[in-house]
C-alpha cells in the first residue's frame, strides 16, 4: 500500500482535483483506492454520493482498531464489488487507525486534507509515502509552497522521519508559459523537488465534478479536449508511481 497526501496550507490549490485525477487513473488500472478526506466542505463525499460510490463518515462509524476499519471497508465495498471507497474524517482522533486499516484493504490511500495548517494534515504527513504539494502557477501561490514545506520540515523533525514530497503545478496553461518556466526555474534553484508533469487547465477536470465522473468515463460529447486531459492525467499518475518506486528503492538501499 502507498499513502499519498495532497497538501497545501492554502485553499483553492487544486488538491481535490489532483486527488480525483490520480485516484481515477489508479482505478482504471485495477487498483483498490481509498480517498481519505479531511476537508469539512466534503467535496469528495458530495461527488461520491452523487455517483453511488461507498462513503464512510468516521463521525458516524466508530472503529477502535485498524482491523475494524478493514472490516468496515469490506462491508461497504462488497455490494457491487466497489474498488473505490471515500472515507470522510475531519477529526484528528483515530486517523492513524483509519490509515492502517485502509492500508490493509486498498493498494493506494489518497488523502485530501483541509486547505489550512492543522493537526490532521501533520499526522497524515508523518505517515505518508509521498506528499504532493499542488499550487497554481502564480507568484502569490508560489509563496504558499514555502509555508507548506516548512510545515513538512517540522513534521520530519518531530517524527524523526524524512518527508518525501514533490511540488505539482496545477491549473497551468495548456501550453507552458513564460511565467510557468520562471516559476519552475525559481523552485529548482531553491532546491525544491518539482514534478515534471503539470496538471493543465482542462474542461475535463471541471467535468469530473460537474458530471460526477472519472476522466476515463467522460466522452467528447460531454466535455471538450478529453483526449488531451486523459494524456495529461496518465502522465501525472505515471510520474507519481515512478516517484513512489524511487522512494521504495532508496529505503531498501538505506536498510
Amino acid at each position: 500500500m502507498a499513502l499519498v497526501l495532497l497538501a497545501n496550507t492554502k485553499g483553492g490549490s487544486g488538491k481535490t482535483t489532483a486527488a480525483l485525477v490520480l485516484g481515477g487513473e489508479l482505478l482504471s488500472h485495477g487498483a483498490r483506492v481509498v480517498l481519505l478526506e479531511g476537508d469539512p466542505n466534503r467535496p469528495l463525499v458530495t461527488w461520491a454520493q452523487a455517483r453511488g460510490v461507498p462513503v464512510i463518515e468516521t463521525s458516524r462509524v466508530r472503529a477502535k482498531t485498524a482491523d475494524e476499519v478493514t472490516a468496515k471497508l469490506d462491508e461497504v465495498a462488497k455490494p457491487g464489488d466497489h474498488r473505490l471507497v471515500v472515507v470522510h474524517d475531519d477529526h484528528q482522533e483515530g486517523v492513524f487507525e483509519w490509515i492502517e486499516g485502509a492500508a490493509a484493504w486498498a493498494h493506494f490511500v489518497i488523502a485530501d486534507p483541509e486547505g489550512s495548517p492543522n493537526e490532521w494534515l501533520t499526522d497524515v504527513a508523518s505517515q505518508a509515502d509521498l506528499v504532493v504539494i499542488p499550487f497554481a502557477p502564480s507568484a502569490l501561490d508560489a509563496k504558499q509552497v514555502s509555508r507548506t514545506v516548512q510545515v513538512l520540515n517540522r513534521v520530519a523533525k518531530r517524527s524523526g522521519r524524512a518527508v518525501n514530497y514533490r511540488i505539482l503545478l496545477t491549473r497551468a496553461n495548456p501550453i507552458m508559459t513564460r511565467d510557468e518556466r520562471e516559476i519552475r526555474k525559481s523552485l529548482e534553484l531553491n532546491g525544491l523537488p518539482l514534478l515534471a508533469t503539470s496538471l493543465r487547465e482542462r474542461p475535463a477536470y471541471r467535468g469530473m465534478f460537474k458530471l460526477d465522473a472519472m476522466i476515463n468515463e467522460l466522452s467528447p460529447e460531454s466535455v471538450n479536449g478529453i483526449d488531451a486531459a486523459r494524456r495529461n492525467a496518465a502522465d501525472f499518475a505515471h510520474e507519481i508511481l515512478d516517484t513512489l518506486k524511487a522512494g521504495v528503492s532508496r529505503q531498501t538501499e538505506a536498510a
